[in-house]
């Protein structure tokens, strides 16, 4: 059978059906980009809610922890007695039992406390101040305190220890600021100890304890100068340490720590009393020299 050619078109018919479907090919190209614009579109906008969404609950977040880092350093309130640490347990929701328990432990610290502890440091030269601040004095150095006995105690606003003490160092003060002895009670802090400097802090426990002689803050005491009088040596028992120095800037006796104070009737104490004693005789003794 013969083969037959495919009809031809006549020049103005092809060049019709080619602008036809030119013509046809552009409207989907224009209806397919106009989709994808508004595709994209519909995605920008997604993706800015979703964004603005989580930001907005961020903030709040942010706040709320730091509401919440203020609201704890405002919670530490300075103890000034062993009624107050009760207290302090009490709202901790501990039983009486628990209280009573923990009393006591802390009692049996005191009582089996080595009171040779810090027999090395007796004779050596102290080492130099490197507080983080002062009140109720301007920055005193050791050179300026040269040709007085001086005092240094360690303490901190959270310690049952340190409250009871604080009537000891007011007592010593009064008594023998005139006779040459400057006391230095040295703020370190326990509970908040990697807070930032806090001075308002110090300032309260130091109104509410009634100090009126110098107070240096030692915010940074693990590593600065607490370490290096006292924390670079064997094992301590306490970090509330009490040292003399005579009138020379030379370490003559240490406190171990812990508390002490004048008799106040309670037996349970009577190792609080003789360790007073100990001081007093110290500082009447350095004073004479």
């Amino acid at each position: 059978m013969p083969r037959s050619d495919p009809p031809r078109l006549c020049p103005f018919a092809s060049l019709a059906l080619r602008m036809s479907f030119s013509s046809t090919a552009k409207q989907i190209e224009r209806g397919i980009y106009s989709h994808m614009k508004q595709i994209a579109f519909a995605l920008t906008l997604t993706l800015a809610l979703v964004t603005g969404c989580a930001a907005t609950r961020q903030r709040p977040e942010k706040a709320a922890k730091a509401d919440k880092a203020v609201a704890a350093r405002e919670e530490i309130k300075p103890l000034n007695s062993w009624a107050d640490y009760r207290d302090m347990l009490r709202a901790e929701g501990k039983s009486e039992s628990e209280i009573n328990a923990s009393v006591e432990s802390n009692l049996a610290s005191i009582r089996a406390m080595d009171r040779s502890a810090g027999k090395d440091r007796i004779g050596v030269t102290a080492p130099p101040f490197q507080f983080d601040g002062w009140l109720n004095s301007p920055p005193l150095t050791l050179a300026e305190l040269r040709g007085r006995v001086v005092l240094i105690r360690w303490w901190t606003d959270t310690c049952p220890f340190c409250a009871s003490s604080a009537p000891a160092l007011r007592a010593l003060h009064e008594q023998y600021s005139a006779r040459g002895l400057t006391v230095i009670g040295v703020f370190h802090p326990k509970a908040g100890r990697d807070d930032p400097l806090d001075v308002a802090r110090v300032q309260r426990a130091v109104e509410s304890r009634h100090f009126v002689f110098p107070v240096a803050i030692d915010w940074e005491w693990r590593t600065r100068t607490l370490k290096d009088w006292w924390l670079t040596g064997p094992k301590r028992p306490a970090t509330s340490v009490t040292f003399l120095l005579d009138r020379s800037g030379i370490i003559r006796f240490v406190h171990p720590g812990m508390e002490y104070h004048d008799d106040d009737g309670d037996k349970e104490h009577a190792m609080c009393v003789n360790d007073m004693a100990s001081i007093r005789a110290a500082i009447e003794r350095l004073i004479a020299q």
